[in-house]
């Protein structure tokens, strides 16, 4: 289960973003502790020679293998715990491609505990016999945590294609600027271009919307009444009965859901609050405009389809 979670950080985290890998590390087997338990991880990645996503494994550059190696034992080196005996190290790795066996990246990661661990790389707490002293880490829990502190090469950014034919030229530089901030754990910028996209885009969804074949005609009404009215906040707060079937289905207005991000001011939120909407913003618009781009795709099926039986 920490493999498929190692992989999730190493392929999706931006730099700078903590990630808890181990939660209450009293365990009896061995755990990511200590350079060498990152060895073999695996995680996709694009590759520059392949051009596409691939399979990256984790490795340590040769001085570094050869640097622990030289710690291999039953003790957990006494260089990687901090003053207060929490585990605390950072450690150069290099990701390379398993199809092509060449190329590869760089990643620097720090590693840390929120509080004291056994420098006994595999323990009990049971007090039998050689067993560390229970004593000594009673109602203590502690988590392992893990961030990226640099990449080598700066990770690409790929767009959904989807995306890139639903937005004009504009507004895909702020998509890209928005996911490059997400990437660097710019979480107000992000936020910033999002809002931007929200504001600019919003309506013409709604309008598409109203255009497909199976879409209730209440929504060209609400539009036509906003394009008299210019009230635009009406639109949001009574479309999500008339939507079609798949916009309905999460249980809420995505519609309403993303305008009201642009109502509150930036200044009452933090970088990781800003990041944390950032992140679904864009999994609740990539949502929407592909159901629209499904639906107008189905209608043509099924149009195609009629013809066919004529």
């Amino acid at each position: 289960m920490s493999k498929i979670k190692l992989e999730e950080f190493l392929k999706n985290y931006p730099l700078y973003k903590a990630f808890k890998i181990v939660e209450n590390y009293r365990a009896q087997k061995p755990s990511y502790n200590q350079p060498y338990a990152f060895v073999g991880e695996t995680f996709m990645h694009y590759c520059e020679t392949e051009q596409a996503e691939k399979t990256f494994e984790l490795e340590l550059p040769s001085s570094a293998e050869n640097w622990w190696g030289n710690y291999d034992g039953d003790r957990i080196p006494d260089v990687l715990f901090d003053l207060e005996e929490n585990l605390n190290f950072v450690e150069h790795f290099l990701g390379r491609c398993k199809s092509c066996k060449n190329y590869k990246i760089e990643l620097t990661l720090h590693v840390w505990s929120d509080n004291k661990i056994p420098k006994t790389r595999f323990y009990n707490l049971s007090g039998s016999p050689g067993s560390i002293n229970k004593n000594d880490f009673e109602g203590i829990n502690a988590n392992i945590f893990i961030e990226k502190i640099g990449i080598l090469p700066e990770q690409t950014i790929i767009i959904d294609s989807e995306i890139k034919k639903h937005f004009d030229r504009e507004t895909n530089n702020w998509y890209f600027k928005a996911n490059k901030c997400i990437q660097q754990n710019y979480g107000i910028g992000a936020f910033a271009y999002f809002r931007r996209i929200i504001e600019k885009e919003l309506l013409t969804i709604v309008k598409e919307i109203s255009e497909l074949d199976m879409a209730d005609s209440q929504i060209s009404k609400l539009y036509d009444q906003y394009s008299s009215t210019n009230q635009v906040y009406s639109i949001y707060e009574n479309i999500f009965e008339f939507l079609p079937k798949s916009l309905q289905s999460l249980g809420i207005n995505p519609i309403k859901t993303l305008y009201n991000q642009t109502s509150e001011g930036l200044h009452s939120l933090s970088e990781q609050d800003c990041l944390a909407r950032a992140t679904s913003i864009d999994l609740l618009l990539k949502f929407v405009i592909k159901k629209i781009n499904e639906e107008q795709s189905e209608i043509l099926k099924v149009k195609e389809a009629i013809k066919n039986l004529r």
